[in-house]
């Protein structure tokens, strides 16, 4: 269940072997550091993705056509650590944020072998285990704060002011009314501080109810499914905790102290660990890619570009390839303007998975990269190359003649972002709305295609 290490010399079972006394090392479980990690990263993106989806448009406006990396570094220049609250509510500054530094502290309980077969008491394991949580938690929540997958990168916090205590009237040109406004760019130590230390003893505090209320009722009634649900919905950072790593919600490690993987984590790295028949694949082919062009006749029309391009897959394991894509298509784009002309040449570098037999196969991959055109700018008389990101979503389709040929169509929708000649004007940022965050915008296209070629592998 877990790949031992072996402890210091002094640490050894004496054990007595055809009347001599020999001496082996005792096998210890190691952190597990890739579980705290993965399972911290897919609640950093639950989250994300909670909150862009809760977002209203000005919100998903900053994220999806403002600059990112220039507007997070903004936004982070302009915390101010000279207050202590940022804005928000007491619901979420005092609820909200405690749940996550309770959640993120059981993540870390949960891949600690030395903390997370362990109930609350008095014992130095126990306080020193949670201790390790408060720590994490902190570092959690840090990121959160500031990091580049936190709230000041998605959403910009810091970067602009907003008022509050302010009342909207019906007809009016002007947000606020309310002489009694106040202004904040939603930044503060209320976080930092509250996330890892109410979420610590939010944690315990469950510990609590957990031994003397939830506990007895499920050891006294083991099979009781209602009461396997009254211990989840009474521990709730705990129970998503349990869910991120693949377990029920209800479970608990002190009823299972040998165990750490759960079942699907097993099959996930059983399938990931069987090595692959084939390890390259080259797929030149050629492309078809409808793009916003410009014409003679016609600005920003769609049209269908063609090109040719070449597909390198490397089989890193039997169901996962590593996979990188260039394509070319010539004069895409006669006409030059502001972010598109000349020719396209796009580059992206990712990963595929699927199903495939002796004969056949089907994958989707996922792919980012950039996308350059060669012939760019306002001023005809000085053009140049530009780059955007882009990034591909595939669906391909494999017909094998046999093990080293065959044949492949891929659907394609590609992803190219381009700067805008649109800009926000001057005027936004005047006091006291205070905008430190580029002017620029950007435009998110998507662009469907196809590719057709033969195979080679070996």
């Amino acid at each position: 269940m877990f790949r031992p290490y072996y402890a210091p010399a002094d640490r050894y079972d004496v054990v007595a072997l055809g009347g001599r006394t020999i001496r082996h090392p005792e096998a210890v479980e190691p952190f597990h550091w890739k579980g705290l990690l993965l399972q911290s990263l897919s609640f950093e993106m639950l989250q994300n993705v909670t909150r862009v989806m809760t977002a209203d448009q000005k919100d998903r406006h900053l994220l999806l056509n403002k600059p990112f990396w220039s507007n997070y570094w903004a936004s982070l220049q302009q915390f101010n650590m000279r207050r202590w609250n940022d804005g928000d509510s007491i619901q979420v500054n005092y609820i909200g944020h405690p749940m996550q530094g309770a959640i993120s502290g059981y993540i870390q309980v949960q891949n600690d072998p030395r903390g997370r077969a362990l109930e609350i008491s008095r014992t130095r394991a126990y306080w020193r285990s949670r201790f390790r949580a408060f720590l994490w938690s902190t570092v959690y929540s840090t990121q959160w704060e500031i990091g580049p997958l936190g709230e000041t990168a998605i959403f910009n916090q810091g970067g602009f002011t907003y008022p509050i205590r302010c009342s909207k009237h019906a007809g009016s040109s002007n947000y606020c009314e309310s002489p009694n406004a106040m202004y904040t760019n939603n930044t503060g130590w209320v976080d930092f501080i509250i996330t890892p230390v109410v979420g610590t003893l939010w944690l315990m505090g469950e510990d609590t109810i957990d031994r003397y209320i939830s506990d007895p009722l499920v050891r006294h009634n083991p099979d009781n499914f209602g009461w396997k649900v009254v211990r989840s919905s009474l521990n709730p950072p705990r129970s998503l905790a349990n869910m991120l790593r693949g377990r029920y919600p209800w479970y608990r490690d002190y009823e299972h102290p040998s165990e750490y993987q759960s079942p699907v984590q097993i099959r996930f790295q059983h399938v990931m660990s069987e090595q692959p028949v084939e390890h390259i694949d080259l797929f030149p082919h050629y492309s078809s890619m409808g793009l916003l062009t410009n014409h003679s006749s016609c600005t920003n029309c769609r049209r269908a570009a063609a090109g040719a391009g070449m597909t390198v897959g490397v089989r890193m394991r039997r169901y996962l390839d590593f996979v990188s894509d260039v394509s070319v298509y010539p004069q895409a784009s006669p006409v030059s303007a502001l972010s598109v002309g000349g020719t396209l040449t796009t580059a992206t570098f990712g990963v595929r998975s699927g199903y495939s037999t002796k004969r056949y196969a089907v994958k989707v991959g996922l792919a980012p990269g950039f996308a350059t055109y060669s012939r760019t700018g306002a001023d005809s008389a000085a053009l140049k190359r530009n780059f955007n990101f882009a990034a591909a979503a595939t669906l391909s389709g494999e017909f094998r003649i046999n093990e080293h040929f065959g044949f492949r169509a891929t659907a394609m929708q590609m992803l190219i972002r381009t700067k805008s000649t649109v800009r926000d004007p001057d005027g936004i940022g005047t006091p006291p709305r205070l905008y430190f965050m580029s002017h620029d915008n950007y435009i998110n296209t998507t662009n469907w295609g196809v590719q057709l070629g033969p195979i080679v592998r070996f």
